[in-house]
């Protein structure tokens, strides 16, 4: 009974059409806390996040005074009372949809104290945007905003401050893919046709997870290009098991770097990933280009060889008395197919050395980029 009295004292000559401090200079000073208890649906391809939280705001009526009697230290407030008495307007300014918890009963909470300190909580659920920079994906960091502020007031009657912290996070709370960096809360008061606006924000960082792109898409690439340089060391001869381990390489990369594109959003600027990939194509392909060099350099000599054979018999026949000169071109010959071979052998060698040293360099500083 003490409360219900206490209750309908205040209301009787309470008028929630205007605001504490209507008639004074002061404004009212509202407190702003956001308790998140859930982060979800952070989709690069819309540039939107999701967030389930309580929303706290605290300020100070003097017209909901009372005297403390009987231990009554603070009244809780029910729902349909809560309609009775002044809420702040406050707004999401980058939301792109919001909802507030009805089930089983609208999710509010209100809390009056002696003083005319009045704390009120609502559940919120909202999506909101988040323009994000994905230059260095999938080592980004992501830093999102949440601003709010008063849509019919200017501050000369509501200023909105954050309460310290500004954001806490439910014990517990996780997401997939990105780590929940610490909030930076600050103020950025809008100045609109119709006057000065108190609005407040906080940026969230979302850090990604890449260590599932380590072992789907990095590893692989790795190995793939390990397994090209095996053909440095095949035989110059062997040219089924060189042409097809260039092809598959070749294949096997391009693959790879079309699933981690599938994996984020498409966008007109490069990306670390996108660096990766190029990279790998290139060594790949340049370990095919080599064997053709190669192959075509021994080929072209055989060629040569076989024509300078045939009119050598000729030549034979028709004139005996050359027959010593020609064997010495033939010493010529055989000396300069050892010199061939030496020679496409070298190129092998020198590739076993060249291509390992430049993806060791590309790697040093790729990592030493996008890490530091």
């Amino acid at each position: 009974m003490l409360r219900e009295s206490i209750l309908e004292e205040m209301l009787s000559t309470y008028d929630k059409r205007f605001p504490p401090h209507y008639n004074d200079i002061i404004p009212v000073k509202v407190k702003v806390q956001m308790y998140v208890l859930s982060v979800f649906e952070i989709d690069a391809s819309e540039m939107t996040f999701s967030i389930s939280m309580f929303l706290r705001q605290e300020w100070v009526d003097r017209r909901l005074q009372f005297e403390t009697k009987d231990n009554l230290s603070k009244i809780e407030v029910d729902n349909e009372i809560t309609k009775e008495i002044w809420l702040p307007d406050l707004a999401f300014k980058s939301d792109t949809y919001t909802y507030f918890h009805e089930l089983t009963r609208p999710n509010t909470l209100m809390i009056i104290y002696p003083n005319g300190k009045v704390v009120y909580s609502l559940r919120v659920t909202g999506k909101f945007t988040c323009y994000m920079d994905l230059t260095k994906f999938p080592f980004d960091e992501q830093h999102c905003p949440v601003e709010l502020e008063s849509y019919g007031f200017t501050n000369s009657i509501i200023s909105f401050r954050w309460s310290q912290p500004a954001v806490v996070y439910r014990e517990g709370v996780k997401h997939s893919q990105f780590e929940l960096g610490e909030p930076q809360s600050y103020t950025c008061d809008q100045i609109y046709s119709t006057g000065n606006y108190s609005s407040i924000g906080v940026t969230l960082p979302f850090i990604r997870r890449y260590e599932f792109y380590l072992i789907q898409i990095y590893a692989p690439s790795v190995l793939i290009i390990m397994l090209s340089w095996v053909s440095f060391w095949l035989n110059v001869d062997a040219i089924p098991a060189r042409i097809s381990l260039g092809i598959l390489t070749v294949l096997t990369i391009s693959t790879n770097g079309n699933m981690s594109v599938s994996m984020a959003q498409r966008v007109s600027y490069i990306r670390a990933i996108d660096i990766w990939n190029s990279v790998c194509l290139i060594l790949v392909f340049c370990a095919v280009v080599e064997y053709a060099y190669v192959c075509v350099s021994v080929r072209v000599h055989q060629r040569r060889k076989s024509d300078i054979s045939s009119s050598d018999i000729e030549i034979c026949n028709q004139h005996k008395e050359m027959k010593h000169e020609l064997q010495s071109e033939k010493q010529s010959e055989r000396s300069y197919d050892q010199l061939e071979t030496v020679t496409a052998r070298t190129v092998d060698k020198i590739s076993r050395v060249l291509f390992p040293c430049v993806f060791f360099i590309f790697n040093c500083v790729y990592w030493l980029y996008y890490m530091t």
